[in-house]
């Protein structure tokens, strides 16, 4: 059994972890000067920002495994059988394309954000990466940063090399919202406003 592959943007990651970082010592700064209660007033404001960073910018994410495709976006969390899969596209990021089911389903387009498309300054700075080298046998993510391109190109080869076990008791492609980050959100939002 392959292991599952799960693609995040590290540059998102560590981006979101300095400006955490930066923030923290701009609110150690802060106390420092105005005293520790006027900074706390300031402190939904800056949580609410790197939150927004962090949602913007290194929570999406896509997983591959012998099921299908789990693609967690902010807002909602699409699972999609390997059965539906009908294509996948990375020209303007990553876009998976499902099959109708039945005759009034006409199918899905589903944007990913994890792999962002590659921009113009991208493609002169940086030669096309490899594809990640996944291993035939384990139980461990493979995690790997990866553009629009690469991502789409990688669904496709494990599209293929995870062959699904029954192609006819296809499942419907699934979508859920994303609680925890509407939960987290509407708090921040909420504690923003009142202080």
């Amino acid at each position: 059994m392959r292991p599952p592959v799960v693609i995040t943007s590290r540059v998102g990651r560590i981006g979101t972890a300095v400006l955490g970082a930066a923030a923290l010592a701009l609110m150690v700064w802060d106390a420092s000067r105005v005293g520790l209660l006027r900074t706390l007033v300031n402190l939904p404001f800056v949580a609410l920002f790197v939150w927004c960073a962090w949602l913007f910018w290194g929570l999406a994410s896509i997983r591959i495994d012998d099921a299908g495709i789990q693609v967690v976006n902010q807002l909602r969390i699409w699972n999609v059988p390997w059965a539906r899969l009908e294509s996948v596209t990375g020209r303007w990021g990553v876009t998976l394309s499902t099959a109708a089911q039945t005759g009034h389903d006409k199918g899905r387009s589903i944007r990913a954000w994890a792999a962002p498309a590659k921009g113009t300054a991208g493609k002169i700075a940086s030669a096309d990466r490899e594809m990640p080298m996944i291993p035939e046998q384990g139980s461990a993510p493979v995690r790997v940063s990866l553009d629009a391109f690469s991502a789409a190109r990688l669904i496709e080869i494990e599209q293929i090399q995870r062959r699904p076990t029954d192609q006819s008791s296809a499942a419907a492609v699934q979508a859920r919202p994303n609680w925890a980050t509407i939960g987290v959100t509407v708090i921040l939002v909420v504690l923003a406003i009142l202080a």
